[in-house]
Parts: structure tokens; C-alpha cells; sequence
């Protein structure tokens, strides 16, 4: 049977054309590398002759351009090539139809579209491939249908499952007005003119490197179900994307949604998302209930998804909404829900909540100090309590003795429960096996290059920099920030993504290589939880703020965006476990103020008290997951109310 079908495969002719330059040629030879390997027959299609071939796997053919070589600019290359390709690559396949092995399949470059037509003219396949990332091709997509202009109007442009971009972090034939290369921005917006009529479109990238799976959602959840697992319930955890189970006591169900992919702007998706998950959760649920021996009694859904308690009423299961911001940040979108706190604000203005300290515009979550920022996501997170009160349950990930003032004020109304902090026992209670990891990562990390290198530091010696999976800092800012550390004089660990390290400067890895590690990613829970860490830069993103109080490591609060400006302002000012940077009037951290908060938090004179708070919060989150601790108790009423039942 092997060998009959490598005999049926080795007849399937495979051509592939990608655009004539090195960036392009590589990644479509690798590819057509690997089809040989599955027993295709593939020939690659180049229009230069002294091209030599590298893989004897592979056929090489060239289409005559000569004319190229006479043009005097890329714009008069592309129309020259588009002019005559056509025709050329539409004669070589004629030919190839009368051959022992006709063409079946044109994989083409995404930036010739034109080449689809000329397939479908001979009856053959046609197959897009994506040379650059699909971050990037996303963002020429967005610029193809309208959804932002050029010049961008904003200093800031949002696109759905994408981070925050500046004008500096796009490509440059998006923020250069000046129309330096026309051609060569209309060739990567045709790009999408006619990809939805391909019968496949491939990217040069891969599902983990680029997949929007919101580990600041997944993970603290994930941590709860491990909890909830070690109690002796029968867990599932339900995702719409592939992923292993972090546990064995953890049963995981996909519910397709490959329409998501297709959305065009945060809202349509939310709504694709609402409409057709909540079906296909439905028709999930009435599975398990007919067929399982335990059918499930409770639905704890994420709170971005208040529609779920809609599902789990109709299914007669118990609904616990999970909240995985701090609960002073959810408060606040409460408040915005009720319409006690009125929106915009002023430029000065002061908010006065209940139970909250004083907070000034900048204190306030982005989507609030900025109404018009993102109104789809601030809509999102307000909706959030359109229908909570009906819930069974309120799940926090926080735990009660940090936010007791604004948790008691609500908890007299409405069922809330802390359950947090919501990572791996192993950092915190040690009471479940194995517990020593989220078991699941965006990206890679350099787990043994980090801790060899903390390893050989002293005690409290090391600043930790990282600003999280999506942040993006402008080049400026990075320029501040590489000297700021280089001022301070102190060993640092610096997390930078592969994305985003064109920004550092030149020369600074080598002029910093013996007080300094640049990694592109690391295991942050075994550096944060390592002797040598004195302090920790951040974002201030909750997991990160949590897992830093948890670890008793004193913070450098630089918020972003989000719900990191009101995370800082408690870090700072209310549970004093660090402190805030300060901005100059551009909105950039300065390096002198980089390197007075380095020098502050660690020899300064507020450095013992930060320390000695950053260790009382550490014992707190541990009390609050070990046995008989307020975290604990609350896990353990909800077991005991399914158990009941």
C-alpha cells in the first residue's frame, strides 16, 4: 500500500514560481524541498538561468527575462514582469500538459496573483504562498479592505489578534507618506486581491510562533482547572484552538471555530464568536450530558464571554463567571457599566470609587483614560457585567487579602470568590504533583542559557526587564531604555522578542556582554523565582504582577496599556512593592530615569521597605492556596456545592 501511493503521489506534478529575489526564492525552495520528500514531483520555476540547483529532489525550469536586466527602477521591473510573465508562464505550463507528467498544482508567490488566473486557464490548482509572516501580511490585508488609512490618522493603529502598532513598528510602505515605492506598495496589497478563490494559501511561519491563543486568559485558568482537578472533580477544558493537556487529570475538547480567521475587525469576530460557539457549545454540552457517565453540573466560562451563562442555564448547569484581571481593575469597568463612572474624562480629572484609593486619568485602564482608543474591546469589557449577577458564581483570580477593601464591598452584593493566585503549585503550595509550569508558551525559552547565567550572579543582583508577549515599545524608547540599564551599572536580564530586537541599539549587546543577557524569551517563573533576581521590570500585565508578588520580587512598574496603568498604581502606591516610573512630556521613560529606578529599588531608601512587602505579599499568596487559606476555602465550597448536587 506505501508503495502505491508514492507511485500515485510521484505522478502528481507540483510547479512552483516564486517572486525572483533571495527572500522569496529560499523559503519556496525549502518548501518545494519538503513536497519532494512526500514523494511529490516538483519542478521550481526561476526566470534566471544561472541559477544552480541545490537539491537534486528538485527540478529546476527558468522562463526567459532578459528585458529585466534593461529597467531602470523596481517599479519599471514589476510592471515589466507583470507585463510578460503572464504569457510566458502561461506557455511553459501549455507544454508541460503534453508532458508524461502534467502540472497539477501551481504553488505561485502571494505576490504574483495574476498567476492563479493562469492556472485555472489550464485546469490546474492554485496554491498562494505567504513568504513573510502573517503578522506582517495581516497588516497589508487590513490596508487592502479599508480597515485603517495611510498615512495612518492615529499614532497608534489597532487590528484584531494583532498587539498595539505605532507608526514605527509598520512596515515602512505603510508609514511613509512620501509614496517612495508605489510599486512595491501595490504589489504587497494585491497580494490579497484574489486569495480567497486559491485553493490553498501556505505561510512561512508556524501556529505556535504566531497563534492568538491569549495566554492571559488561558493560563490562570488552565491553573484554576488544575485546582479544581486536584479536588477530585472531573474537569474539561474547552478550547478553540488544538493544544495538549498540561495534565492528566485534564480532559480537553476543540470546539471548531475556523470562521474567526476570517473576521474582519475585533467586532465582527466577537459576534462570529458569540453566534456560532455558542451553538457549537450547546450541541457540546447536550453530548456530554447523553454520553458521558459525569455529566457535567457547571460551566465556569471566561467573563469575556457573558453570553456562556446563557448557554449553561438552557443546559441546566450551574454558571461561574472567571475573571482574570485584579478585581480593582474589573471594578472599575463595573462602575463604567452602572454608569457611576462617566466617560470621557477630562485631562485632569480625579475618580473617587468605592473602596478603591483615589485615582488620577493615568491610573486608569487605557480604555477608559481613552474612550475612543478601542471602543470594540472597551465594549467588550464592559459587557462583561451585563449579566453577572445572574451567575452562580464570581471567580477572581487575585487573592483576597491584597484587594480585601474593594473585594468586601462587593462580595455583600454578589457571590465573588478569590481563587487566585492562579500559577503552578510548585512556586507557591507544592500540594499538586507535577505542577510546575502553565504548560503552555507563545514562544520558546532560553530555559538553560537564563539560569546558568543567574546562576553564576549574587544574591538580589539582577534586573529583570520584560514587557510581555504583545507589548511593543518604539525605538526611541528602546534607545532610553538600553542606556538607562547601561548607567545603572547592574547585571540585567533583558527579554526583547525576535520582533523587536532590530530596535536595540547597535553595539549594545557586545558593550553591555559582561553585565548583560539579551534573551528573546524565558522561563519567567523559574527567574523570577531565582536568588540572583533583585527586581522586575514590567508591564505590569496581571499574570506578570502576580506571579512577582507571589515570588516576593520587588517591581519596576512601566505600564503599556490595558489594565497595566491601574496594576501599577497598586503595585506603587497601595501594596508598595515597587515603584512607578515617571514619563517626560513625549511619553517616554527616560534613562536617567531608568536608572534612578534601578539604583532606587535596589540600594536605595525606600529599598528595604519594598523588600520586606514584596516578602510579606509572597507569604500571603502562598497562605492564601495552602490548605485552609481563603483561596482554598473558596475552591473548596464550590467543589463541595457540585458535590452536593
Amino acid at each position: 500500500m506505501i508503495m502505491e501511493r508514492q507511485s500515485r503521489l510521484g505522478e502528481t506534478h507540483v510547479l512552483v514560481l516564486p517572486f525572483p529575489i533571495q527572500g522569496h526564492i529560499n523559503p519556496m525552495l525549502q518548501f518545494s524541498k519538503r513536497l519532494a520528500s512526500k514523494s511529490l514531483r516538483v519542478t521550481l520555476i526561476t526566470t534566471s538561468k544561472s541559477m544552480q540547483p541545490s537539491a537534486s529532489s528538485v527540478n529546476f525550469e527558468s522562463i526567459e527575462f532578459e528585458e529585466g536586466e534593461r529597467t531602470n527602477s523596481v517599479d519599471d521591473y514589476l510592471e515589466l514582469y507583470e507585463k510578460l510573465i503572464p504569457k510566458r508562464l502561461a506557455k511553459f505550463i501549455e507544454n508541460q500538459t503534453c508532458s508524461q507528467h502534467p502540472a497539477k498544482v501551481l504553488v505561485y508567490d502571494s505576490c504574483m496573483p495574476w498567476a492563479l488566473a493562469v492556472a485555472k486557464n489550464f485546469g490546474v490548482q492554485g496554491a498562494s504562498f505567504f513568504t513573510q509572516s502573517w503578522a506582517v501580511n495581516a497588516i497589508f490585508y487590513h490596508l487592502k479592505q479599508g480597515t485603517f488609512r495611510v498615512p495612518p490618522e492615529e499614532p497608534v493603529v489597532s487590528l484584531p489578534s494583532m498587539p498595539e502598532l505605532r507608526l514605527s513598528d509598520l512596515p515602512s510602505f505603510v508609514c511613509d507618506n512620501s509614496g517612495s515605492y508605489p510599486g512595491l506598495c501595490k504589489l504587497v496589497k494585491n497580494q490579497f486581491s484574489n486569495f480567497e478563490e486559491a485553493n490553498w494559501v501556505f505561510c512561512n511561519t508556524y501556529d505556535e510562533l504566531e497563534d492568538e491563543v491569549m495566554q492571559g486568559h488561558i493560563n490562570p485558568m488552565l491553573q484554576f482547572a488544575k485546582r479544581l482537578a486536584s479536588k477530585g472533580l472531573k474537569v474539561t477544558f474547552l478550547t478553540t484552538k488544538p493544544m495538549q493537556s498540561p495534565s492528566t487529570s485534564i480532559s480537553i475538547q476543540i470546539i471548531e471555530f475556523p470562521e474567526g480567521e476570517q473576521a474582519n475587525g475585533t467586532e465582527e469576530f466577537a459576534h462570529l464568536f458569540k453566534t456560532l460557539v455558542s451553538e457549537r457549545l450547546t450541541n457540546l454540552i447536550d453530548r456530554l450530558n447523553s454520553s458521558s457517565s459525569d455529566p457535567p453540573k457547571a460551566l465556569v466560562y471566561d467573563s469575556f464571554l457573558p453570553w456562556a451563562l446563557d448557554v449553561a442555564k438552557q443546559c441546566g448547569l450551574h454558571g461561574a463567571s472567571f475573571f482574570t484581571q485584579s478585581w480593582s481593575n474589573s471594578s472599575i469597568y463595573y462602575h463604567l457599566n452602572q454608569g457611576t463612572l462617566k466617560v470621557p474624562l477630562e485631562e485632569n480629572a480625579v475618580v473617587s470609587l468605592p473602596s478603591m484609593p483615589v485615582l488620577g486619568i493615568n491610573d486608569l485602564p487605557s480604555f477608559v483614560s481613552d474612550t475612543g482608543s478601542y471602543p470594540s474591546l472597551l465594549k467588550m469589557v464592559v459587557d462583561r457585567f451585563s449579566n453577572f449577577q445572574e451567575a452562580d458564581w464570581l471567580f477572581c483570580n487575585t487573592f483576597k487579602e491584597l484587594e480585601h477593601e474593594v473585594i468586601n464591598c462587593m462580595a455583600s452584593k454578589w457571590p465573588i470568590k478569590t481563587v487566585g493566585p492562579t500559577i503552578p503549585s510548585m512556586y507557591l503550595d507544592k500540594r499538586i504533583k507535577d505542577d510546575n509550569d502553565y504548560g503552555l508558551h507563545l514562544f520558546k525559552p532560553d530555559s538553560e542559557l537564563c539560569i546558568k547565567w543567574l546562576d553564576s550572579k549574587e544574591t538580589d543582583s539582577v534586573v529583570y526587564v520584560s514587557f510581555g508577549s504583545l507589548a511593543g515599545l518604539t525605538e526611541e524608547q528602546m534607545l532610553e531604555l538600553s542606556l538607562g540599564l547601561k548607567r545603572s551599572n547592574r547585571y540585567f536580564l533583558w527579554v526583547v522578542r525576535e520582533a523587536e530586537q532590530s530596535k536595540i541599539p547597535s553595539n549594545f549587546i557586545e558593550e553591555t556582554s559582561e553585565k548583560g543577557l539579551v534573551v528573546s524569551w524565558c522561563p519567567q517563573l523559574d527567574v523570577l523565582a531565582h536568588r540572583a533576581v533583585g527586581c522586575f521590570m514590567t508591564h505590569c500585565g496581571w499574570n506578570s504582577t502576580l506571579e512577582a508578588l507571589s515570588l516576593g520580587v520587588p517591581m519596576i512598574a512601566m505600564p503599556q496599556w490595558t489594565d497595566q496603568p491601574t496594576n501599577a498604581k497598586f503595585v506603587a502606591d497601595v501594596w508598595q512593592g515597587g515603584i512607578r516610573v515617571s514619563k517626560d512630556e513625549k511619553g517616554v521613560v527616560t534613562k536617567e530615569e531608568v536608572e534612578w529606578c534601578i539604583r532606587e529599588i535596589m540600594e536605595g531608601e525606600r529599598s528595604l521597605e519594598i523588600r520586606k512587602n514584596s516578602e510579606k505579599w509572597k507569604n500571603l499568596a502562598k497562605e492564601a492556596v495552602d490548605e485552609g487559606g481563603s483561596s482554598d476555602k473558596n475552591i473548596e465550597e464550590f467543589v463541595a456545592k457540585l458535590l452536593c448536587n
